[in-house]
């Protein structure tokens, strides 16, 4: 049997000088900080919710509500962690495809080491990830996941 997951997740960016920001676990210095109650690592997040998501279990916010202080600033692995926890032993993830959307931020250059970072992280070798352009609005990031899970 199989399990489907699907999830977004957007943020706001703002500029801010020589700022660092994490997307897939892997920190990219840029000109922007992404507006968020934890470290704002969207990939990550949609990631966890789309294994969430399969399991039929309720999303993120959920676990880690931004309404407690203790999630501020909390390191996305953390949170992607507890959605791997959900899988039972004879499960995993079977292949990610991942499309991140971003005017601001070129991330052709660094879309190499996001990926052999994800596969360190899930133990998984099939993963695609696009980037694009919103063409129009130009103060968002956002990440669509796509993701298998062999059950």
């Amino acid at each position: 049997m199989f399990l489907i997951g699907n999830s977004i997740d957007y943020h706001k960016l703002v500029e801010k000088r020589n700022s660092t920001i994490k997307l897939g676990g892997v920190p990219i210095k840029v000109n922007y900080q992404i507006v968020a109650h934890s470290d704002g690592d969207l990939i990550l997040h949609a990631i966890a919710n789309a294994v969430l998501g399969a399991k039929s279990k309720e999303d993120i916010g959920t676990y880690f509500p931004d309404t407690k202080k203790s999630n501020k600033n909390i390191n996305s692995i953390k949170i992607l962690k507890k959605a791997l926890s959900f899988l039972n032993k004879n499960e995993y993830i079977n292949n990610i495809d991942l499309t991140i959307i971003c005017d601001k931020i070129f991330l052709k250059n660094h879309i190499k080491k996001i990926k052999n970072n994800l596969i360190n992280l899930l133990k998984c070798t099939r993963i695609a990830i696009k980037a694009t352009r919103f063409e129009e609005n130009k103060d968002l990031i956002s990440c669509y996941c796509s993701l298998l899970i062999n059950n």
